[in-house]
Formats: structure tokens, sequence, C-alpha cells
């Protein structure tokens, strides 16, 4: 009785210990939460002025949204934009440009390009893409220091007040943004449109102490202590369910 209870109680560990081991293999094959609305086509609005620089944020910005391969479009400003990739565009497409983004990186495609901040114009050019393509469900996501002239307030006040009546959301990643400019932007499009990128974001693009570091947070240990815990109660299984030994048959009498 007391076998019968052993291996019964066996099999449900053996049972649960499985179960939780396919759990976590496919928690971390999941992809990352989407920066933007679900069943939206995002326009990425990127600051390459001279105050805003090309920000490491950047390009973990892009690698959040290559992961989970979001269709997206991007514009680049800094006194005058233009559009760098159409909206609609595989998220995985955009991961090319993540070098360009790296602290180690030496290649700057855009120093020509960074001069002052026009805001306003950024905004306004990622919204006529979007009306150009017909995208019914769009997201503007601007990625900025927020820092604009003052003689630029009212254009910039304009362009926000357009995007909130038309109905496209706007998602903003403040980079060292000063207090100042953040309250301009929330009495305009409310507190809720600001974004930051999760530390792990921050890790996933090699701005970890050490690479002793990044291989700890990445190493899935539950997953190795689940199929070590399986293992061993393989072996007790084999153990205690082992072949049954069958007595020798008697030789015949001669």
């Amino acid at each position: 009785m007391r076998t019968t209870v052993f291996r019964l109680l066996l099999g449900l560990a053996l049972a649960a210990v499985l179960v939780a081991a396919l759990v976590v293999a496919r928690s971390r094959d999941a992809q990352p939460d989407p920066l933007l609305p679900v069943g939206t086509t995002g326009m990425i609005v990127l600051d390459l002025s001279a105050s805003a620089g090309l920000q490491p944020e950047f390009g973990e910005l892009l690698r959040r949204i290559a992961a989970a391969n979001e269709p997206t479009g991007v514009v680049v400003f800094s006194d005058h934009a233009y559009e760098l990739v159409p909206p609609g565009t595989p998220g995985k497409d955009l991961a090319p440009m993540i070098r360009f983004f790296s602290a180690k990186s030496v290649e700057n495609p855009w120093e020509s390009f960074q001069t002052g901040t026009n805001l306003a114009i950024g905004i306004e050019t990622a919204r006529e893409v979007l009306e150009r393509d017909r995208i019914e469900r769009g997201t503007i996501l601007l990625a900025s220091d927020l820092e604009f002239f003052s003689d630029d307030g009212p254009r910039l006040t304009a362009a926000l007040t357009e995007l909130r009546s038309e109905g496209t959301e706007l998602r903003i990643l403040p980079l060292g943004a000063r207090e100042e400019q953040k309250r301009f932007f929330e009495a305009i499009v409310g507190s809720d449109v600001f974004i930051e990128l999760d530390e792990a974001t921050a890790l996933a693009a090699g701005r970890s102490d050490s690479p002793l570091r990044l291989a700890e947070e990445n190493m899935p240990w539950l997953f190795i202590g689940l199929a070590l815990a399986l293992a061993l109660l393989l072996a007790a299984n084999e153990r205690a369910c082992g072949r049954l030994r069958l007595p020798a048959p008697e030789r015949a009498s001669a």
C-alpha cells in the first residue's frame, strides 16, 4: 500500500514540475509588452536636434519596437523633418538602425542634419504621413528632450491640439526633459502620454555594469531548477518503479 501511495505522489510531482517547466519556457518566449496601443500603426518621431543628439535611449526604443515587431514608421527632425521609414513597416526591419544609437557607435549619418529644434514640424510631418497613407488608427511616439524656442510655442500648441481633435494617440518618451517642458505638454495632452523604457530594456541595449551581470540577468535559473527537479524525480521514479524481478524457473528434475 505504501509503495502505491508513493508512486502516486511521485507521478503527481512529475506532472506538476513538467507543467511548471512548460509555463516558464513559454513565458520566456513571449513578446515584450508593446510600446504602442495594440491594433494601431505607429510613427516614431526622433528628435535629432543638436540639444538631443543621438541618445542611447533611441536605440533602446527601436530595440523594443523591433522585438515586438510592431508596424511602425519613422520620422526624424531637427529644424526640419523628413520621413525615414514609411508607416506599416514591420518593426523587425528597424533593427539595422539600432547601431547608430549605440554608445560605442562612431558613425553618425545625420551629423549635417543636427541643428536647431522644431518640435511642431516633427509632429506635423508624422501626422501628414499617417493621413497620406490613410492610416485610420495611428499613434505618434515622440522621443525628445522637449526643448523648443518660445516663438514655436503657438505652432506646437496647435499641432498637439489638432492631434487630440483628430483622435490620433500620442506617446512621449522624455529624454532628460526639464519639468517645465513636461508641464507644457501635460497642460495640452495630459500626463498619461509619457512613457519610460524599463530597466530590462536598458540592459538589453548593452548598458549593464558587466558581461557577467548581463549573463546573470538573462540566465533562466528557474527553468534550470525545474529541469533538475524533473531529472531527480524521473530518477526516483525509475528506482521506485523498476522492473519486477521474477524468480528463475526451476530446472526439471532428471
